[in-house]
C-alpha cells in the first residue's frame, strides 16, 4: 500500500490529508445533484452509517435509493479513524446490563458480534482491497490490581460469550514495552484495516446494484409534501418516500430535533515516519491494536509500512498549531525508548458524534423520517449494526431497531455541545489523575 506524499493530492479530491487519504486509490469525484429527482428511499450522509444503511437495503432488494453528502464518501469520522473493528458500543456490556437487565443487553451486543462478522463477509464476497485485517485488539490496564481484571474478563465472558483472554503483566509486556501496563483483556476476534477504502468498497457495492451517490450536495433543508419527504441541496431535490439522515454533527440547521441530541467530540490522530524494525520490536511488539481502560484513552497499532498511528486526546475547537508535537509526547509517555528513533510525519482531528447515553440514536422522527446516527467512539461496528437494523426496518424484515428506544434523542447541550464535551473530557482526566495517585500510594 503506497504512502503518498503529496498533501495536494488528496486535499484537491476534497479529502483532509490523513494517512488514509494518502492510500486511497484515485476513485473520481462522484456527480453533484442536479435538478429535481424521484426515489423510494433518501439517505442523507455518505459516511459508514449512511453506506450501511444504503448497502442494507439494497442486499434486501431495495435499490431505488440516493445517497448524498456535503463532501465525498467517508469524509468524517468513517475515514479518519483508528481502523478498529471491534464488538460493542461506547456504553460497555456492564453499563448495558445495569441499565437495561442481562437479556436486552445480551441481545444489543450480540448484534455487534453479528456486524463484526458481516463486515469480513462483505469484504471476502466483494473482494474490498481494504488490507490486511490484522487480527486482535489488546485493552491494557495502567492500574496494578491484580485479579480485579481477571474477574471483569470472566464475567464478561460468562454473560456475553465474547471469547476474551485474560493476559497477565508479564503476556502484556511482552507485547507492549512499557512499564506504563500491567495486566490486559485480548479480543482474538476483532481486528484492524483501512477503514476509507472499506467504505468506498461498499459504495460501488451500492451503485453496482442501482443506487445512486452524489458527493458535494449538502441537504439544506427537509420538508414533508403529503406521503413524501422533499430533501432540498444546493442545486437540486430528491423526492422520497422515506429518508434516514446519518449526520447529525455534520449538518447544522437541517433538523434541530437531532442536532440537539447530540454532540462532537473533536479527537486525533498522529502518524509517525517509519521506524527500524529493531526498534519496534523494542517498544510495541506486537501487530495488535491498542487502546488503554483509562477514561482519556490512548489507542494505537503499527500500519504495514511500519508506521505508528497513534490516536488519543480531545479538542474544543480546532486542533492546536502543535498537533503533532504533542500526540508525539503523548507517545513518549508510553515508550520512551522510542525518542530519537522516528518523528511524527502528519497529523490530523476529526468529529466524533456522541450522545449523552453513549449509545447509537436509532428511530424515527415521523412516519418515514428516519435517523441513524451517534456512533462516536466505537463506529465501524456499531455503523453497520445500524446500517441493517435501520435497513431491515424500512423493508419489513424485522424491527430490531426498537432494541434501541431506550436510547432517545436526550438534550445534549444544543449550541453549548461543544463545551459540555470539554467538561466531561476534563472530568475523565481528573479521574484518570485521581486513579494514578491511589496508585502511588498502595
Amino acid at each position: 500500500m503506497s504512502f503518498i506524499p503529496q498533501q495536494a493530492l488528496m486535499q484537491a479530491a476534497g479529502y483532509i490529508d490523513t494517512y488514509y487519504s494518502r492510500t486511497l486509490p484515485d476513485q473520481g469525484l462522484r456527480p453533484v445533484l442536479q435538478g429535481e429527482v424521484d426515489c423510494d428511499v433518501c439517505v442523507v450522509g455518505a459516511g459508514l452509517a449512511g453506506i450501511n444503511t444504503a448497502y442494507g437495503l439494497s442486499e434486501r432488494g431495495q435499490n431505488n435509493l440516493i445517497v448524498i453528502d456535503e463532501h465525498r464518501i467517508g469524509w468524517g469520522a468513517s475515514g479518519r479513524n483508528g481502523g478498529f473493528v471491534a464488538k460493542g458500543y461506547s456504553a460497555g456490556e456492564a453499563e448495558l446490563a445495569e441499565r437495561l437487565g442481562l437479556e436486552p443487553a445480551q441481545r444489543l451486543v450480540a448484534l455487534t458480534q453479528q456486524g463484526r462478522q458481516i463486515i469480513r463477509d462483505r469484504i471476502t464476497r466483494h473482494q474490498i482491497d481494504c488490507g490486511p485485517l490484522t487480527p486482535g485488539v489488546l485493552t491494557v490496564s495502567w492500574q496494578n490490581r491484580p485479579g480485579v481484571f481477571a474477574a471483569k474478563v470472566e464475567e464478561a465472558n460468562r454473560n456475553f460469550s465474547l471469547g476474551l483472554e485474560y493476559w497477565p503483566m508479564e503476556k502484556v509486556r511482552d507485547h507492549c514495552r512499557t512499564e506504563r501496563y500491567f495486566d490486559g483483556v485480548f479480543s482474538p476476534h476483532d481486528f484492524q484495516f483501512h477503514s476509507l477504502r472499506y467504505v468506498h468498497g461498499l459504495a460501488q457495492v451500492v451503485e453496482q446494484r442501482g443506487g445512486k451517490i452524489f458527493e458535494n450536495s449538502k441537504a439544506l433543508a427537509i420538508t414533508q409534501e403529503g406521503s413524501f419527504w422533499r430533501v432540498k441541496t444546493p442545486e437540486g431535490s430528491v423526492r422520497a418516500r422515506q429518508i434516514v439522515v446519518c449526520c447529525s454533527i455534520y449538518a447544522q440547521g437541517l433538523e434541530p430535533r437531532l442536532e440537539r441530541a447530540a454532540f462532537p467530540v473533536q479527537t486525533y490522530v498522529m502518524v509517525t515516519d517509519p521506524l527500524d524494525p529493531v526498534d519496534l520490536a523494542g517498544s510495541i511488539n506486537t501487530s495488535h491494536a491498542i487502546y488503554d481502560t483509562r477514561f482519556a484513552s490512548d489507542y494505537y497499532r503499527v500500519l504495514p509500512d511500519r508506521r505508528i498511528m497513534w490516536g488519543g486526546r480531545v479538542g474544543l475547537w480546532a486542533p492546536p498549531h502543535n498537533l503533532s508535537a504533542l500526540m508525539f509526547r503523548d507517545l513518549l509517555k508510553v515508550y520512551p525508548q522510542l525518542a530519537g528513533k522516528t518523528q511524527p510525519q502528519m497529523a490530523w482531528s476529526g468529529l466524533l458524534c456522541y450522545a449523552p447515553h453513549k449509545m447509537p440514536q436509532i428511530g424515527e422522527l415521523a412516519p418515514g423520517y428516519w435517523y441513524n446516527m451517534g456512533f462516536g467512539g466505537h463506529g465501524l461496528v456499531p455503523t453497520t449494526v445500524g446500517g441493517e437494523v435501520v435497513a431491515a426496518a424500512l423493508t419489513g424484515t424485522d424491527q430490531n431497531y426498537k432494541l434501541f428506544a431506550p436510547f432517545g434523542l436526550s438534550y445534549a447541550g444544543g449550541r453549548l455541545g461543544r463545551y459540555v464535551a470539554q467538561l466531561v473530557y476534563w472530568g475523565w482526566r481528573g479521574r484518570d489523575i485521581l486513579e494514578g495517585l491511589k496508585e502511588a500510594r498502595v
